[in-house]
């Protein structure tokens, strides 16, 4: 019993030594915390035509949320539980607003990496014949380690 309790009060000891090291060092332990589940991204890159990257890390780049936010007012403001034709009506209508194929494929691909929308139906392409957009204009997003809708593992 002695021993049981010795190793519980030397483990009680070792957690407040490093709780009060991690305090010390960041001001607080919940910001330590926090940084360990959220890890950073490469830093972004812009081109000339007005696109940005990387879209993802591990996490949506916060990066790219805060860059396209303006130009994906709509698409951004649809949740997780958004029906294909919201996304598709956001999107023309975010790319109506001064989009182009580039950045409105990359809102798409960010925000569906966001709100994990994975439909039965190929968004990019809807959006594409809506826009007039070339054949081919936008990848459909995927994702390693997500099971998809059998027709979007068919076009893969």
């Amino acid at each position: 019993m002695s021993r049981v309790l010795t190793f519980f009060a030397a483990t009680a000891a070792l957690t407040i030594a490093i709780t009060t090291l991690l305090t010390q060092r960041s001001g607080s332990g919940a910001a330590i915390a926090a940084e360990a589940f959220v890890p950073s991204c490469p830093r972004a890159t812009y081109g000339a035509d007005g696109n940005m990257g990387p879209l993802f890390c591990v996490i949506a780049n916060p990066a790219a949320l805060q860059h396209f936010a303006p130009m994906a007012k709509r698409t951004f403001a649809l949740g997780r539980n958004a029906a294909p034709g919201q996304v598709t009506s956001a999107l023309v209508a975010d790319y109506k607003q001064g989009g182009t194929y580039p950045i409105i494929c990359s809102v798409y691909r960010l925000a569906a990496w966001k709100n994990q929308w994975h439909f039965g139906v190929l968004i990019a392409a809807q959006v594409g014949s809506e826009i007039h957009a070339p054949s081919g204009w936008c990848s459909a997003p995927a994702f390693p380690g997500v099971e998809y809708p059998p027709l979007l593992r068919l076009t893969r």
